[in-house]
């Protein structure tokens, strides 16, 4: 048997399987379109399945909706508004207080030098003033590192700025000042 007998016979099959699987598939007794006589007068009742509402007279519906004395006087039996703005208020003391947490600095210097450490800070400040630097002396090494970010994006646009000047700054983890 060659390829192009072995082609036939399976297109065969597909369209055999396609065609019986379309027609056994239809249930019976429900209104196909084009289907003939015996399909066109198929009808059938859902009333049975369908719920039901009762229908109230206007005079009922306004006296409802207006609430009464007792129901606009009472409080709820748990409420927790009282206790959720305390908690709320004490968050708000203990946040104040904190001045430093876990951020982002780029390091545009790392060396032994102080008097290049002086430098690089020098010209970083003068480049962007409105970027605070930081001289951190761990023995023997100085770095200089630059800026207070909570977030990794902000000191990667920064990182891009810098980049032209200092091209071994690079960004990382730092406890940073929070204003």
């Amino acid at each position: 048997m060659d390829f192009k007998q072995l082609k036939k016979i399976t297109c065969i099959l597909l369209f055999a399987t396609i065609w019986i699987l379309q027609n056994a598939c239809t249930p019976k007794g429900i209104a196909t379109k084009g289907k003939g006589k015996k399909d066109a007068q198929y009808t059938e009742n859902l009333a049975d399945f369908r719920p039901t509402y009762k229908v109230e007279d206007e005079e009922n519906k306004s006296s409802t909706n207006t609430p009464t004395a007792s129901q606009s006087t009472s409080k709820p039996a748990n409420d927790v508004t009282a206790k959720v703005d305390a908690a709320m208020e004490q968050i708000a003391v203990t946040n104040k207080s904190v001045r430093y947490a876990q951020g982002y600095r780029i390091q545009i210097y790392s060396g032994n030098s102080r008097d290049e450490a002086n430098n690089a800070r020098n010209r970083s400040y003068a480049l962007f003033p409105e970027i605070t630097p930081h001289i951190v002396y761990n023995q023997p090494t100085f770095r200089v590192k630059v800026g207070d970010f909570v977030d990794r994006l902000d000191a990667q646009r920064v990182y891009a700025g810098l980049l032209t000047d200092f091209p071994n700054a690079m960004v990382v983890q730092d406890r940073v000042e929070i204003r």
